[in-house]
């Protein structure tokens, strides 16, 4: 027996041994099987997006098992403490087999304060319908990060008889331990969302900053470390023993975007809208990239048993990327002008300082907007992405047909234009669809699954594909 089937089955027995414990520990163990099948040499897009990096292969066939249990938030007698822990673990098979440890966390609770140690998925927004979850830096395409994180316990008053204003914040340092161009690379994240509420309305206003540091480029060698955090943490330039570009602008490699959203509550409805307005350099910030971002409406029903009760519609670009011009001579000697060529996510500063070349992927899958699709080289690692400047139109329709069969059907249609670097001589327009439905028996605590998708345009191959699947959890 291999020695990470014996791992598999070591850890898969102790998923059941916890779970027959659930009386007393409050566990829920899970286990789902899904049979893919296309009918092209890939899997349409909508099958593999948004997975949590659980499709490690390309191929016209997929078997994805999962298997995991997720121990819930406990609190004590007095309710200042809880805690959770949990796990999930994927065996997936297409044109070659893979076995990953997907989710594994341990969390604490002491009042309005939350420690996670570990990986761990976020929780899913707007019923599952968003392209991106909502989020264009962090959509669950990707694994999940390991790492420590100190957070709010979601959203908390600044004062306990404040309620019109709470707010959350999150802080924590990531281990990118996958194949990259830049070794033992850390990632810093850290967010500050502000939310005014008065009566049916509420307003939320919120800054997400990741920063890119440390590692060894196996071309340039070792980057300053922690000797530098601070830099890398509050956007300062670089030390003297940092990269040129970094010297001049900032330590490490930014990435960070605005949010905004608007909720309306109205006769038990409820209507979201939200903003994300993205950031690579001074530049973003600024907003001379003001065209570019994600927009989104999620209309939420009264009636969750409704045959429509979840409508999500979204427009995306990243066209502007703050203009075609970066540090161009003006004819005055010495003089520079334009601050554009963002090129997002592909975490490129200038030729001679290309550190982080891999892009913003985990394991070979864009952590952000799953239309990024990263270039993956020889060598099997990611060599960022080659097609940034994309406009989206997404539809995202879910509801329940009556109380054991819900569906939902995602539908997405987008224009790629390449980089400023190197366009596309024609644009390539792509539409993708997907509709799935599952049914879950009345008496067993087991539903199935049933799915259809198709890639029609110039981007991605022409195909069509189904799946069925099965899902156990007690």
């Amino acid at each position: 027996m291999k020695r990470s089937t014996l791992i598999f089955c070591i850890l898969l027995l102790s998923n059941v041994i916890m779970a027959q414990e659930r009386d007393s520990m409050k566990t829920d163990f899970t286990v789902s099987f899904n049979s893919y099948m296309s009918s092209g040499k890939n899997l349409p897009f909508w099958f593999t997006s948004n997975q949590n990096g659980a499709f490690t292969s390309e191929n016209g066939y997929y078997q994805l098992l999962r298997t995991g249990f997720a121990h819930g938030l406990l609190s004590d007698s007095t309710k200042n403490w809880g805690f959770n822990y949990g796990t999930t673990m994927i065996a997936g098979v297409g044109d070659k087999a893979d076995l990953q440890l997907n989710q594994y966390w341990f969390g604490a609770r002491y009042k309005w304060l939350s420690v996670k140690i570990g990986a761990r998925n976020d929780s899913i927004r707007f019923a599952g319908l968003s392209h991106s979850n909502g989020n264009m830096m962090w959509s669950g395409n990707a694994r999940p990060l390991p790492g420590i994180t100190f957070s709010t316990n979601g959203y908390i008053p600044l004062f306990s008889k404040n309620r019109w204003y709470t707010f959350k914040a999150l802080y924590e340092e990531n281990f990118l331990i996958d194949q990259r161009d830049m070794t033992n690379a850390m990632l810093h994240h850290k967010y500050l969302y502000n939310k005014v509420t008065l009566k049916d309305w509420s307003f939320t206003l919120g800054l997400d900053h990741w920063v890119y540091w440390g590692g060894t480029s196996r071309t340039r060698g070792k980057t300053p470390g922690f000797e530098y955090y601070p830099r890398y943490v509050l956007g300062l330039k670089g030390g003297e023993n940092s990269s040129v570009s970094d010297i001049k602008n900032a330590a490490g490699n930014t990435i960070g975007m605005y949010v905004f959203e608007v909720e309306k509550n109205f006769g038990g409805n409820r209507l979201t809208f939200y903003w994300n307005h993205p950031f690579e350099d001074r530049s973003g910030l600024e907003m001379e990239n003001l065209p570019d971002g994600l927009w989104g409406l999620h209309y939420k029903g009264k009636k969750r048993n409704a045959l429509v009760s979840d409508i999500v519609y979204e427009f995306m670009s990243t066209l502007d990327q703050s203009g075609n011009s970066h540090l161009q001579p003006t004819g005055v000697p010495g003089e520079l002008t334009g601050r554009g060529r963002d090129n997002y996510f592909a975490l490129g500063i200038g030729v001679s300082d290309w550190f982080y070349s891999s892009g913003h992927v985990f394991h070979n899958k864009m952590m952000g907007t799953p239309l990024f699709i990263p270039v993956i080289g020889a060598d099997g690692r990611s060599k960022g992405f080659d097609n940034t400047r994309i406009e989206m139109h997404h539809l995202g329709i879910g509801g329940t047909i009556n109380d054991r069969l819900t569906w939902r059907s995602l539908l997405t249609w987008s224009r790629s234009h390449g980089t400023y670097e190197k366009d596309y001589p024609v644009p390539l327009n792509q539409f993708s669809y997907l509709a799935e439905g599952r049914y879950q028996l009345l008496r067993l605590p087991l539903s199935f699954n049933l799915g259809v998708a198709v890639d029609i345009g110039d981007r991605f191959q022409k195909r069509a594909g189904g799946y069925v699947g099965m899902n156990w959890k007690f």
